[in-house]
């Protein structure tokens, strides 16, 4: 991915105002930014549960892709679920970090970038939007089963459903109307958290933030395969629609549309030293 860089990550921190009423002086932009990407977040997930269920092409297309990996030697993954799951314990962590590790990451990485400029916040945001609309795009198009659903059609490739198969405390119900059992392409709970994880990356020197970012990618990219629910190649796919976003937010920036929003009151100007 061609990361972004930017300026500020090298220099400074956001001072607020003195007094009660200049420290929520950004309040108001804070809540009208969270609530469009909420807004957003919301129609995504209806445009994702609304998809016609294509069962038969969907585990079809699995299947090739399974097929795939294993005339390129990359398919691992049921060997890298059995050492997973071996220990309950290790299990659950796979399972907690798959259910409850993601939206919780984006809320706290989008939070961190709008208090550190909010033109970082609107370029990754930015990426997330673009994202979302070549994701639907695949669940229409082309709508894949994942791996742990398999051998419920006939597949016998070994897979265990940890998450929603029981003998969990993980709870990851969903509501019906956004539920969409067959949106394995691309995987967004890779591709999401590679986002943050640059995010992260490229707007701070901190080595422990840079860190974090790593461990995040790579703590997910583990669960993912731990509980059954993504191929490698799903998750390449996840990482390649992010790439093509990200390349996309980087003209809408160029083009001064994400900064047309001139009522939003922006961060005051750094002056102090960021970690």
């Amino acid at each position: 991915m061609t990361i972004r860089d930017f300026p500020a990550a090298r220099a400074m921190a956001p001072v607020f105002p003195r007094g009660f009423s200049g420290r929520l002086a950004w309040a108001p932009g804070f809540a009208r930014d969270a609530a469009i990407v909420l807004a957003v977040i919301g129609i995504y997930f209806l445009l994702r549960g609304t998809v016609p269920e294509r069962v038969d092409f969907a585990v079809a297309l699995t299947d090739r892709l399974v097929a795939f990996e294993r005339a390129t030697y990359i398919y691992w993954e049921p060997q890298v679920q059995e050492v997973s799951i071996r220990y309950h314990a290790v299990q659950e962590v796979a399972n907690f970090v798959y259910a409850y590790l993601h939206f919780p990451v984006l809320a706290v990485m989008a939070g961190w970038l709008w208090f550190r400029g909010r033109e970082r916040f609107l370029f990754i945001r930015n990426v997330m939007f673009v994202s979302m609309v070549i994701g639907v795009v695949f669940y229409y198009a082309l709508p894949a089963a994942p791996p742990r659903l398999m051998d419920l059609h006939g597949y016998s490739l070994g897979f265990t459903d940890t998450v929603f198969g029981g003998n969990t405390s993980v709870s990851y119900g969903q509501p019906s109307f956004v539920r969409n059992e067959y949106a394995a392409i691309p995987s967004f709970h890779f591709g999401w958290i590679a986002m943050a994880s640059a995010a992260m990356w490229v707007n701070s020197v901190s080595r422990v933030v840079r860190a974090a970012a790593v461990l995040l990618t790579v703590a997910m990219s583990w669960a993912i395969v731990a509980t059954g629910n993504h191929l490698f190649i799903d998750m390449v796919l996840g990482g390649l629609v992010v790439w093509v976003a990200w390349l996309v937010a980087r003209r809408i920036e160029r083009s001064g549309f994400a900064r047309s929003d001139a009522g939003i009151a922006e961060m005051p100007e750094p002056i102090a030293p960021a970690a």
